[in-house]
């Protein structure tokens, strides 16, 4: 691991950065070509760029951890990126998409009461509840609902869901030497595959051959092979609670991201909102290094 990314804040920091860059990609790309196909180009190149690398353990591996992160992949990738995409494609604003996809950290939270050896703590739930008053505060001035049909709304929930279950699965599974390499192309292939079929129902596969298109799908790969890099290393060494409360500084460094890139205005409630945020990720890293501490000073 890089010396520069050794602190579990500083890797939190990378993967709120690369995870929110995502924003920028699809609002450059809705110009371009259909979200979906967009998608399906992004999450297959990436799938490529990883086999030269990780197809000699592929080989090796037992089909159960195959099936495994092939399932988690299909949620975390497919299920994640594909209908808040959409949802913003079928005129759901920006700012109610991003808030309604990263209620993800909450339903981890939710999920970690119900399963056996898992809790959430008092402080745990103080920053978390930080988090989402930091990106009500920064979506607070795109929060209109758009003009798109009704059941679109329900995309961008859909989003959330499929990260919070790809996030409780994968942190219940027993320890691996997996490399995040493998672990990735595995999941991009599989979600490559469901995304071939999707996109396929909606319209033809062939990429446009632009120069825009292009650069669309290459950014995209930062999100898709840092964004989530970090995010399962992160989780390798954190717990579930903090690694995806995170996301709550997603969508106040995206608007960040829109005012470098697109120029938009910077409204208060958005810088207030991002130091909301930060402070509900101080606060969860706070809780899990007392929840170390804990068990060391009972002994």
């Amino acid at each position: 691991m890089s010396p520069a990314l050794s602190s579990p804040l500083l890797r939190q920091f990378a993967l709120v950065l690369c995870w929110s860059a995502g924003f920028v990609g699809y609002r450059y790309a809705a110009d371009q070509a259909p979200t979906l196909l967009v998608t399906f180009w992004r999450l297959l190149l990436a799938a490529l760029l990883l086999l030269p690398f990780a197809w000699t353990e592929v080989r090796r591996l037992p089909l159960k951890i195959i099936g495994q992160q092939a399932g988690i992949g299909v949620l975390a990738f497919a299920g994640v990126v594909g209908p808040a995409a959409k949802a913003i494609e079928l005129g759901v604003s920006p700012g109610l998409a991003a808030l309604l996809s990263d209620l993800s950290p909450l339903l981890v939270a939710l999920g970690c009461c119900l399963l056996p050896g898992q809790r959430t703590n008092g402080r745990q739930w103080l920053g978390l509840g930080l988090g989402l008053a930091g990106v009500l505060l920064a979506t607070g001035a795109g929060l209109g609902l758009g003009v798109a049909p009704a059941w679109a709304y329900a995309l961008p929930l859909g989003s959330a869901l499929a990260l919070a279950l790809a996030t409780l699965v994968q942190s219940r599974l027993p320890p691996s030497r997996l490399a995040l390499r493998t672990q990735l192309f595995i999941q991009l292939a599989a979600s490559s595959l469901v995304m071939l079929g999707v996109a396929g129902v909606e319209g033809p596969l062939t990429p446009p051959l632009t120069l825009g298109f292009a650069l669309a799908v290459l950014w995209l790969l930062i999100p898709t092979l840092l964004g989530f890099g970090l995010y399962w290393l992160c989780l390798r060494q954190g717990s579930p609670q903090a690694v995806s409360g995170a996301l709550y500084l997603s969508p106040p460094v995206a608007l960040l991201w829109a005012w470098a890139c697109f120029d938009e205005p910077l409204a208060p409630g958005m810088l207030l909102g991002l130091l909301f945020a930060l402070a509900g990720l101080l606060c969860l890293n706070a809780a899990e290094r007392s929840g170390r501490l804990e068990p060391a000073l009972g002994r």
